[in-house]
């Protein structure tokens, strides 16, 4: 038996996501308004939460996971900009960190190769 959502369970949920996307905007807008680099490391922050968030499954297309991990590049480059040209220090902070990830990321979890 397969469950079908009804017009109005639909329309309820456009509208839900139509608020959401207003209430996000809203946000962005007023931080933007108080300085340019709070607005912009605010949707930055969203977009790289979205790419560490919703992981496709292992079974999903190479072009989910590619899409999943320039999200992730994508937010935290921006991130780092934003940092660079807030306080340079801070942006020399980001690309150290994420320098200690890809060394973190290239040690641990390998497993399958042979020694």
């Amino acid at each position: 038996m397969t469950t079908q959502r009804t017009s109005r369970a639909l329309a309820r949920e456009a509208a839900g996501l139509c608020l959401t996307a207003f209430g996000v905007l809203g946000v962005l807008v007023a931080l933007g308004a108080l300085h340019w680099a709070a607005g912009l490391s605010a949707a930055m922050g969203g977009i790289l939460a979205t790419g560490l968030l919703i992981a496709p499954k292992p079974d999903a297309s190479r072009a989910a996971h590619i899409l999943r991990w320039t999200a992730v590049g994508v937010g935290y480059s921006g991130l780092t900009g934003c940092a660079f040209a807030l306080c340079v220090p801070l942006g020399w902070i980001g690309v150290a960190l994420a320098v200690t990830a890809a060394g973190l990321a290239l040690t641990t979890g390998r497993e399958s190769e042979g020694a």
